[in-house]
C-alpha cells in the first residue's frame, strides 16, 4: 500500500482509504470549503419538491405561487404532527431513494421515527468536518481525540469488534459517561492524559462533572487544544469550570439527532449556524420572528432530506437570537441556545421562569455533589440529590434554597426533597439538572 506522506502509519492509510469511500460527503466538504449555494436556492428547491411530492405540504403549498413567502406562513411542524401524519410525510417517490430510518434522541419524552436520506447523512458528515477545518483548525477524523459520550448502548460499543478498529483508525479513545463513578473518572483523567489528545469531546454535563471531580481531587490534566461540548447547553457557569480544569477554551456545538448540525460555536464567542445544512429560526409563541437579542423557540427545516422533509420543525428548544452579526464567517449567528423547552418551569400564572436559575441556586453548595431539580406540577417540586459523602443537608440551607424557589414559583409551591444514591440519568446517559413535567404550549400546539 502506497504511503501519501513520509511517515504516515498502516492507520493513517486505513484512515484515507476509509474516507476514498465516502465519496458524497467528501463532495459536498470540499463544496463547503470552496462556499457553498445561497441557502435560499437550497430552500427553494427543497419546497418545490416538498409542494409536488409530500402529501402533506401540497394541501398547505402551491406551486403556482411564493413558496418562499408561503412557507413563512407555515405553522410550525411538532412532533405529535410527525407522529399523526407520518404518512402523509414521505415523499411519493421513497421508492427510488436511498433513505434509512431515524429517530430524535427523547431525552425529555417520546422519541418520533423519521424517514431520512443517506445523502443527508453525507451532508452531516462534510459540515462537521467543514467546522472543525473552518472554525478551530482541526482535524475531526485524523486527529487524535478523547470521546466522552455515554448511552446505554454505548456500554457495549467496545465490545463490537468494527467498532473497535474504527476508534483505533481514527485515533478515539471512547471514555463512557453513562456511569462516572470517582474510581471510573480518575481513571477517565489518567486515560486523557496518556492519549494527549488535540482535542476533548463530550456531554456538557459529563464534561462538567468530570472538571469538577478533577478540581476537587487536585488531579491535573493535561491541557488538549480545546475541549468541545455538544448534546446539551453549555451554561457559563459549566464552561468555567470546564475551561478551568482542562486548561484551554471550550467550543460549544448544538445539533440534534433528528436534524444534524446546526451552529457552532467560533473563537468569538458566537454560535454561527450552518445554514447551508439547516435553515434555522427563533420565534416567539405565534410562530413570528423574535427581534435582534430575543429568546424563542427554535424551528428547523433540514435542507437535504427530500424523504420525508422537515419544515419549520419545532425541536425542543429555545435559543437568543444575536443582537450583532458575527464579523469571523458569513453566517447567521446565535448568543446562545438556552436549553430545552423542558428546562423551563411554569408558574401556576403561566409565565415561565428558565431553568438556570434554578441551577445557579445550587451552585457552590459544598454538601451536594448531584442534583436535579423535577417540576411535576405547577405547584409541585422535587429535589432529587446525591449527598457528598459525610455532610448533610442542613436546614438553615434547605430553609435559604426553598425560599429563592418560591421567590419565582409561588408561596404555594411544595417542595419535596429527594435524597438518591444517584440521579437518573436519561437513556442517552445525560444528567437533567432542571425538568419540567409541565407543558405551556404555544399558541401554533394549543387545541
Amino acid at each position: 500500500m502506497r504511503r501519501e506522506k513520509p511517515g504516515m502509519t498502516l492507520r493513517d492509510d486505513i484512515v484515507r482509504a476509509g474516507l476514498r469511500l465516502l465519496r458524497s460527503s467528501g463532495r459536498y466538504c470540499d463544496q463547503l470549503l470552496r462556499g457553498p449555494e445561497p441557502p435560499t436556492a437550497t430552500l427553494e428547491r427543497l419546497l418545490a419538491h416538498a409542494a409536488r411530492s409530500v402529501p402533506y405540504y401540497r394541501e398547505r403549498l402551491s406551486l403556482d405561487g411564493d413558496l418562499l413567502a408561503q412557507f413563512k406562513r407555515l405553522p410550525p411542524l411538532t412532533k405529535d404532527q410527525i407522529r399523526v401524519h407520518f404518512e402523509d410525510l414521505k415523499s411519493e417517490d421513497l421508492g427510488r431513494r436511498r433513505w434509512v430510518t431515524n429517530s430524535s434522541g427523547g431525552s425529555t419524552g417520546r422519541p418520533i421515527t423519521l424517514v431520512q436520506d443517506r445523502d443527508a447523512y453525507d451532508w452531516r458528515r462534510a459540515t462537521v468536518h467543514y467546522y472543525f477545518r473552518r472554525f478551530l483548525d482541526a482535524d475531526d477524523v485524523m486527529d487524535p481525540k478523547v470521546v466522552l459520550w455515554g448511552s446505554e448502548r454505548d456500554i457495549f460499543r467496545q465490545r463490537d469488534p468494527k467498532r473497535r478498529l474504527y476508534d483505533w483508525a481514527t485515533r478515539t479513545t471512547f471514555l463512557n459517561s453513562f456511569r462516572m463513578s470517582d474510581a471510573r473518572m480518575a481513571d477517565y483523567v489518567a486515560a486523557i492524559d496518556a492519549a494527549r489528545p488535540a482535542y476533548v469531546q463530550g456531554y456538557a454535563g459529563s464534561l462538567y462533572e468530570l472538571a469538577r471531580f478533577a478540581t476537587a481531587k487536585g488531579l491535573g490534566i493535561r491541557p488538549p487544544r480545546f475541549v468541545q461540548s455538544a448534546a446539551e447547553a453549555l451554561r457559563p457557569h459549566m464552561r468555567e469550570v470546564v475551561e478551568r480544569a482542562f486548561g484551554c477554551r471550550a467550543y460549544d456545538f448544538y445539533g440534534s439527532r433528528e436534524v444534524g448540525p446546526i451552529a457552532g460555536e467560533a473563537s468569538d464567542g458566537k454560535l454561527y449556524v450552518f445554514d447551508f445544512h439547516n435553515h434555522v429560526e427563533i420565534v416567539d409563541a405565534r410562530g413570528e420572528p423574535v427581534p435582534p437579542g430575543g429568546e424563542g423557540r427554535v424551528l428547523v427545516t433540514t435542507l437535504h432530506t427530500y424523504s420525508m422533509p422537515l419544515l419549520r420543525y419545532d425541536i425542543g428548544d429555545t435559543a437568543v437570537r444575536s443582537r450583532q452579526p458575527g464579523a469571523l464567517f458569513e453566517l447567521p449567528t446565535l448568543d446562545r441556545v438556552t436549553g430545552r423547552v423542558t428546562d423551563h418551569f411554569v408558574t401556576a400564572t403561566g409565565e415561565l421562569v428558565h431553568g438556570e436559575y434554578l441551577t445557579h441556586l445550587f451552585y457552590f453548595q459544598d454538601w451536594l455533589k448531584e442534583f436535579q431539580v423535577l417540576q411535576t406540577e405547577v405547584d409541585r417540586v422535587e429535589i432529587w440529590f446525591v449527598p457528598v459523602p459525610g455532610t448533610a443537608l442542613r436546614a438553615p440551607a434547605r430553609a435559604a434554597l426553598e425560599a429563592k424557589i418560591r421567590l419565582v414559583l409561588g408561596e404555594r409551591c411544595r417542595i419535596a426533597w429527594r435524597p438518591v444514591d444517584e440521579v437518573p440519568r436519561t437513556p442517552q446517559g445525560k444528567l437533567l439538572y432542571t425538568r419540567s413535567l409541565v407543558s405551556r404550549k404555544p399558541e401554533w400546539d394549543r387545541a
